[in-house]
C-alpha cells in the first residue's frame, strides 16, 4: 500500500509502501512459515492476542519500471540485531511505511516499557535496497490491528480505514469488504492499533 503523509489527531500516516517481502517468517503454532505462504484461516502468534486467524493477505506488485521511477517504492532491509537482541533474527526486508514496534528503551523520549510503532524507514541503518526486477509486498489483516513477528522482529499487520483505503486498488478494496461486511465501506469500526504511531523519533545506541 502506498500512503501519503498526513497527521490528524496522533494519527500518522507515511508516504511509502507497506507489507513485507517474500521470504519473511512468521511465526504461526506450527512453527515458522513465509509470509508468501500464508492463506485465510492460517493462525498466527500474535504478540497480545495470542493465535489469531488470518482474515486475507493482499499483495501489491511493484514493477521494475515504477521502482526506477521512484525509489520510495523500494523496500528496505534490516540487517540482523539492528533493532535489539535477535529483532530481527535475519535480514528482513519490508516497505519502507511499514511499521515496526519499537520497544521505547530504544526511543530517547519514551519510557523503557512503553513501545511504539515507526516506519521502517524512519529506523537508523536501515538500507534501501532497489532492486533490478519486481517486488512483491504481502500485507496480513486480522479481524482487528495486531503485532506479530517476522523474523523475530515484531511488525504491524494492515489495518483498514478510511484513510488507507483511498491507496489501494479497488479490487483490493472489495476483497476487504467481502472480508468485513459488517464494517461498512468506511471501516470505521475496524479496531485500531493499541500502541502510539510516532515519527521524527530520536534513537538511543543499540548496546545489544
Amino acid at each position: 500500500m502506498t500512503m501519503v503523509k498526513k497527521i490528524t489527531d496522533g494519527q500518522v500516516a507515511t508516504a511509502g509502501v507497506t507489507g513485507l517481502c517474500a521470504g519473511a517468517n512468521v511465526r504461526t503454532p506450527c512453527g515458522e512459515r513465509h509470509v508468501e505462504f500464508l492463506r485465510k484461516g492460517d493462525l498466527i502468534v500474535t504478540r497480545d492476542n495470542g493465535l489469531q486467524p488470518v482474515r486475507l493477505v493482499w499483495t501489491r506488485t511493484v514493477s521494475g519500471a515504477e521502482l526506477a521511477a521512484d525509489p520510495s517504492l523500494a523496500p528496505v532491509m534490516l540487517s540482523p540485531r539492528l533493532v535489539g537482541p535477535m529483532m530481527p533474527q535475519k535480514a528482513l526486508s519490508v516497505g519502507s511505511a511499514h511499521r515496526l514496534l519499537i520497544p521505547g528503551w530504544r526511543l530517547e523520549d519514551e519510557e523503557d516499557h512503553v513501545s511504539c510503532l515507526v516506519a521502517a524507514r524512519d529506523f537508523p541503518g536501515t538500507e534501501t535496497h532497489v532492486p533490478q526486477g519486481d517486488v512483491t509486498y504481502y500485507n496480513v489483516v486480522f479481524d482487528s490491528a495486531q503485532v506479530f513477528a517476522a523474523n523475530g522482529l515484531p511488525v504491524e499487520s494492515f489495518a483498514p480505514s478510511q484513510e488507507s483505503l483511498r491507496f489501494v486498488a479497488k479490487s483490493v478494496q472489495e476483497q476487504l469488504r467481502v472480508a468485513f461486511p459488517d464494517l461498512g465501506p468506511r471501516f470505521k469500526d475496524y479496531p485500531a492499533p493499541r500502541y502510539k504511531l510516532r515519527e521524527r523519533v530520536s534513537y538511543t545506541p543499540q548496546f545489544a
